[in-house]
């Protein structure tokens, strides 16, 4: 059963293009004469293959390229963050073996001296305890630098990554000042 919707729009498709190719044969618009449908479909197909080549050899590789030697940058610099951590736990608990061990031979001298060498003992604890706290102190220090030097390196990597993406998506340069500031503001957030 044939609604009146449908053969009302079977007669202004049928009408259109009998316009259109009236239109067209009058020196009217070309695309609307049926005589040219095939050959404009073949260069339409022709133009998408082709674009669709050129993005699927050139642009797309090049993106992922890119992609791919930052991220591996970043895994790099977060692999030497977690060596350095590593490093640090190792000095760590040397420093409490060290530590445990330096009490435990306190104790011995302690017992064996008396109290006159007591004095010496726990300044000897005190000298070690210092030394190590210091290193310590100048390990963390060298943590704290060198994440604040990758997250400072990731940010810097996030802007550049966002204005290259902008620029790709837009085709036009962003605004590095206003962009920087909303990245610092996602890196401060939290990535929320």
């Amino acid at each position: 059963m044939r609604t009146p919707v449908y053969s009302t729009l079977a007669a202004g498709l049928a009408s259109l293009a009998m316009t259109g190719a009236a239109a067209a044969k009058e020196g009217g618009m070309p695309q609307l004469d049926t005589q040219s449908f095939a050959p404009q479909l073949v260069w339409l197909a022709i133009a998408f293959v082709a674009l669709y080549l050129v993005m699927s050899k050139l642009a797309v590789p090049a993106i992922s390229d890119t992609l791919a030697r930052r991220q591996a940058k970043i895994q790099g610099d977060l692999d030497a963050a977690e060596k350095a951590n590593e490093d640090t736990r190792a000095l760590v608990a040397a420093y409490e073996k060290s530590l445990a061990d330096s009490r435990e031979a306190a104790r011995t001298v302690t017992r064996q001296q008396g109290e006159a060498d007591a004095g010496i003992a726990s300044a000897q604890l005190g000298q070690l305890h210092d030394r190590l706290a210091a290193q310590i102190a100048d390990a963390e220090k060298r943590i704290a630098r060198q994440r604040d030097e990758v997250m400072a390196g990731l940010e810097q990597m996030a802007v550049e990554i966002a204005q290259g993406a902008y620029a790709k998506l837009a085709g036009q340069p962003a605004d590095a000042a206003q962009l920087g500031a909303k990245v610092a503001a996602v890196v401060k957030g939290g990535g929320r």
